[in-house]
């Protein structure tokens, strides 16, 4: 087998197949529309934010699955799976179409189309919310050393037409209200984020760039995908990596330049998670409702 036929088979789905061993027989295993995924490396377990529904539409069905990690190595099944762990319409929580998830200290936090919804990490109470004026569909949400929330709204309404609130929001520690720290149209639809203490690292869907905004707002581009519709952005030691609906495929973005088309093939993936201790990138695909796992590696 040729090392591209070793790499594909790395793409393991961990959708409904190997994550269906439910913690309670009543209830169903899998996913809705699943478009992000975030790995909590205190409890390891999966987080898995299931949209159920159109992407704007505020129907309070959604809800984020909690998911044991296959077991390394053989590709068996974990030890289980709460499917419902936070959900629309229960136990006084709203949850309309969730994507961006972010952790920092003991607070979950859920970008939920005009709305970035705060839920105990452990237990997955509900904790508060900020709500980000004038967006359209909130997609992004990554925390920063400390304790700043990001949020982007890439301006895109359920049918991907652009709606001119193209912007990235910050949170700061401990506020109730967002204020833009840039937003424009230059963005390019900015959807998925890596935080750092300078700043915000991002990714866009018009045009597949990838670029960086300081704490000041100041944009610096660093790369250009070679496919447009980035839709999901995660950081390794080694690299930077972006799923890429418009290619069907993961973008490594070299820390010293250089981009790499890794060679799974992925059919309309969502915002990427990853397991630093597995070395492993989390793919969600909503329209298989399913996740896969990709081998976080390059060449």
């Amino acid at each position: 087998m040729t090392r591209a036929g070793r790499r594909r088979g790395l793409a393991t789905a961990l959708g409904a197949a190997l994550l269906g061993a439910a913690c309670a027989p009543a209830e169903p295993a899998g996913y809705d529309a699943p478009v992000a995924v975030l790995h909590d490396p205190d409890a390891d377990v999966y987080l898995v934010a299931n949209q159920n529904g159109a992407a704007t539409v505020k129907n309070d069905n959604g809800y984020i699955a909690r998911v044991q990690p296959a077991v390394a190595g053989n590709g068996a099944a974990g030890d289980g799976m709460v499917r419902r762990w936070i959900a629309g319409g229960s136990a006084g929580v709203t949850l309309h179409a969730p994507k961006g998830l972010a952790l920092h200290g003991d607070t979950l936090w859920v970008a939920d189309i005009d709305v970035v919804r705060a839920f105990d990490r452990a237990g997955g109470r509900r904790r508060g919310e900020v709500a980000i004026p004038g967006a359209t569909d909130l997609w992004g949400c990554a925390a920063a050393p400390d304790g700043t929330i990001y949020v982007s709204d890439p301006g895109l309404d359920a049918d991907l037409r652009p709606t001119g609130t193209d912007a990235i929001w910050r949170i700061r520690p401990g506020g109730t209200a967002a204020e833009p720290l840039i937003r424009g149209p230059e963005l390019g639809q900015p959807t998925a984020l890596v935080a750092r203490a300078a700043g915000v690292y991002v990714v866009g869907h018009r045009d597949g760039a990838f670029y960086e905004v300081d704490v000041g707002g100041r944009r610096t581009a660093i790369a250009q995908a070679p496919h447009a519709a980035l839709v999901g952005l995660v950081r390794t030691d080694a690299a930077y990596f972006a799923t890429s609906r418009a290619g069907s495929c993961v973008y490594r973005f070299g820390r010293t330049g250089g981009i790499e088309t890794l060679p799974d093939r992925l059919e309309q993936p969502g915002a990427c998670g990853y397991d630093a201790a597995r070395g492993r990138l989390l793919v969600p695909l909503p329209g298989r409702d399913a996740v896969v796992q990709v081998a976080a590696t390059a060449r």
